[in-house]
């Protein structure tokens, strides 16, 4: 089952957060996130929470600031389901582009990405920290299909929420 994130969901977050990243949030940093209206995000639950995606939007772009699933539950299509929430998400809010940042060696969330229409645009060196060594960022960009559509459609007029 697929839910909207909310301040609520902080505590669970962050210990999602925790088991996915040697550079964990706290539960704190994601209620400070969660209070403003620009982020918003879905949780997948089964019996328990298993993963999530955070994302925030600004006029027609969204950033996916994180992403993780619990190991466990890894490979058994939880991230692609969230991938498509965030898909749907974009289409209701005539979003132009998504972007988001991963690491390079994260080869198996590389190739989801691919999956999903996800180009990279850039590279950013050092950019996560991991133990005692930096990796570098690969930045990633899709262009929202429905966005050029609706622009079509509506011969350039149109309103955001």
């Amino acid at each position: 089952m697929i839910a909207d994130i909310s301040v609520d969901d902080s505590e669970i977050l962050a210990e999602i957060h925790r088991c996915c990243f040697d550079d964990y949030w706290s539960a704190k940093s994601f209620h400070e996130l969660l209070s403003q209206d620009v982020f918003f995000g879905f949780i997948y639950k089964g019996k328990d929470p298993r993963g999530f995606i955070l994302g925030k939007i600004v006029c027609c772009e969204i950033e996916i600031i994180t992403f993780c699933i619990l190991p466990e539950f890894q490979n058994r299509g939880i991230g692609k389901t969230l991938l498509t929430e965030i898909d749907n998400y974009a289409a209701r809010h005539f979003v132009k582009n998504i972007f988001l940042e991963v690491s390079e060696d994260n080869v198996v969330a590389r190739k989801v990405y691919k999956d999903f229409g996800y180009k990279e645009i850039s590279r950013r060196a050092g950019y996560y920290q991991s133990q005692d060594c930096f990796k570098t960022a690969i930045v990633l960009q899709k262009a929202c299909p429905y966005f050029a559509e609706m622009l079509a459609n509506s011969c350039g007029y149109f309103f955001y929420k």
